[in-house]
């Protein structure tokens, strides 16, 4: 069963901040503590298009996994696409889309859709979607916090819809 997960959210950094976070795909062991390692394994430019082929190394309670991800980073679009390429998910794909709203900060649109190849770690991560899910767009947001000065005003979560 394909697991599917979309939400809307809004941070207090530039757009162009949060792209830059997303699509800096090499530092994401710096800040996801789940990751052990990552390595480019080759990247090409088209435009305003960065297309690479990742490989991660990742570490989840009792599995270690590692997989290899293809990433779409299309800066004109603000958006940045992650699809499997090999690995111990049946699917996986990902997308970030930033927007800007109209007092600077970011809306961001995250879908996740995924399936692992093992029954019982995809049951495992399926019961626990919704909190990983968060867990990890947490870290970004954290990172983001760290690195990027802040923008907007101040508000709770329902602005994302502006």
């Amino acid at each position: 069963m394909i697991s599917r997960h979309s939400e809307r959210l809004r941070v207090r950094h530039a757009p162009a901040d949060i792209f830059a976070l997303v699509s800096d795909v090499e530092r994401y062991p710096d800040f996801i503590p789940y990751l052990t390692s990552l390595r480019i394994l080759s990247r090409e430019s088209s435009g305003s298009q960065l297309v690479f082929v990742a490989e991660a190394v990742a570490r989840y309670k009792f599995a270690r996994e590692r997989f290899v991800t293809r990433v779409t980073a299309d800066a004109a679009a603000l958006r940045v696409s992650v699809n499997l390429v090999e690995g111990p998910f049946h699917i996986l794909r990902n997308v970030w889309q930033m927007s800007e709203l109209s007092d600077g900060s970011t809306a961001i649109d995250f879908e996740l859709e995924f399936q692992f190849n093992n029954m019982v770690l995809d049951m495992l991560i399926r019961a626990n979607k919704q909190r990983a899910v968060h867990k990890m767009i947490g870290y970004f947001v954290q990172e983001a916090d760290r690195r990027y000065p802040v923008t907007g005003r101040a508000s709770g979560p329902s602005d994302a819809g502006q």
